[in-house]
């Protein structure tokens, strides 16, 4: 009676071992340490354990696991020689019995010690570390010495790979804090608008003023050797505040007018006067990140950049507006002009404006851009690359399920492209 007793509590025990292994890898750690502050000693113990998980208690749950496992097939052995024995099977009882055991512990401990309880871990593992981590915790300590020569080998190799300390570790990535975003907004924790508020201040600090800019070719600015009449029409025709002044070559910028100084100090006809009013140009380079950037904006107390490339030369301008905008959405004004980025003109054609970002497309239509390259961030630009020669209308170019025809050119500039989106079975046979 009591080796069958001692079966089912070593199966118990794989079991225990089993889930709680799949339930530190899978728990949330931040719940876990939210839990832990607020003084749930159980979260406490968890979120403790969890930290130096792969150091201390995966050892002491791989060491109970493989103790167990074989102390119930040893066991299942035994039981099995001394039944053939007693039918009379002696000379092969040996064999037979190892064999019969294996087979019979195999299934079970892969069905009732393995599957099973790691699919009931891994769907409530908060739950499962909350109870498992004081037992765990009292096992590593009985095992410490067994857990401490097997260490030696891995904190050598460990040593030897350049990962000494997995303490320096994160404890989510960034990868896995995205995936989390995205999780909750599907599950409806959170709305859509907060979710990609909350994935923009991911890609926030990755991004280039070069990426948000308003190109050189779409600037609106003033050479300050214009006659009156031309800064002044300039001037109304335009639905900004602030315009970019240059002297001679737009790359050559002098100062940055302010509409509302301009009228104020009524300089229509006073060239002298223009440049006197003229704030002092920001300049940035085109890599600046949009954090630093905006710290830039901040302690010049301006509202707009120039970039610039390496060489000096005005790439575009910045505002304050385009780096906020890329935290929360469009900033919509009476004096904006609405643009469609892309507009479904068929079942499955769509034309897009050759200025949208390259990522925004890709999430239009819910492409992963993992290992697509470009260096440049608009649909004209990835155009231009793509057919890697001076593009003209009709040319064609694709990527996954989309295939894109330029439709609109504007001297040597991309302004538009018309996309077709493959249907699934047709996106597979051309793979194929």
């Amino acid at each position: 009676m009591w080796p069958y007793i001692a079966i089912i509590i070593m199966i118990v025990l794989s079991a225990f071992f089993s889930g709680s292994e799949i339930a530190f890898n899978t728990s949330n750690k931040l719940r876990l340490k939210k839990s832990a502050e607020a003084g749930e000693k159980t979260a406490a113990m968890a979120y403790k354990t969890s930290e130096n998980f792969t150091t201390t208690a995966l050892s002491t749950i791989l060491i109970g696991n493989n103790l167990v496992n074989l102390g119930a097939s040893a066991i299942t052995t035994v039981i099995t020689v001394n039944l053939l024995l007693a039918l009379g099977l002696g000379e092969k009882s040996d064999t037979l019995a190892s064999l019969i055991a294996t087979t019979i512990m195999t299934v079970i401990i892969l069905i009732f010690g393995e599957i099973i309880p790691k699919i009931l871990g891994k769907q409530h593992a908060d739950t499962v570390v909350r109870w498992v981590a004081y037992p765990i915790r009292i096992l590593t300590i009985i095992l410490y010495p067994v857990i401490f020569l097997i260490m030696l080998p891995v904190n050598l190799l460990r040593r030897l790979w350049g990962r000494d300390n997995d303490g320096e570790l994160p404890t989510v990535t960034e990868e896995e804090l995205s995936s989390i975003i995205d999780t909750v907004e599907e599950e409806g924790v959170i709305d859509e608008d907060k979710g990609e508020l909350l994935q923009s201040t991911l890609t926030f600090k990755d991004t280039t003023v070069e990426e948000i800019m308003t190109p050189r070719i779409d600037l609106v600015s003033i050479d300050i050797n214009d006659s009156p009449e031309v800064i002044e029409e300039t001037i109304e025709n335009s639905r900004f505040s602030r315009i970019p002044v240059y002297e001679d070559s737009i790359d050559d910028i002098i100062g940055v007018l302010y509409l509302n100084h301009y009228y104020k100090n009524e300089v229509h006809e006073n060239k002298a006067a223009l440049r006197d009013i003229l704030i002092p140009p920001c300049f940035i380079h085109k890599t600046m990140r949009l954090p630093a950037a905006l710290n830039v904006l901040r302690e010049k107390q301006t509202h707009l950049a120039i970039v610039i490339d390496e060489f000096g030369g005005t790439l575009g301008i910045v505002t304050m507006e385009d780096i906020l905008e890329e935290l929360v959405g469009d900033i919509w004004d009476e004096s904006d002009e609405v643009v469609d980025m892309i507009t479904k003109t068929g079942e499955s054609t769509y034309e897009v404006n050759g200025d949208m970002n390259i990522d925004d497309l890709f999430e239009y239509f819910d492409i992963s851009s993992k290992g697509f390259e470009c260096d440049y961030s608009t649909v004209g630009g990835w155009a231009i690359e793509a057919l890697d020669a001076n593009p003209h209308i009709g040319d064609t170019f694709s990527y996954k399920s989309l295939i894109a025809v330029v439709s609109g050119m504007d001297d040597m500039r991309v302004t538009k492209v018309t996309v077709l989106v493959k249907p699934p079975e047709q996106e597979d046979e051309d793979e194929d």
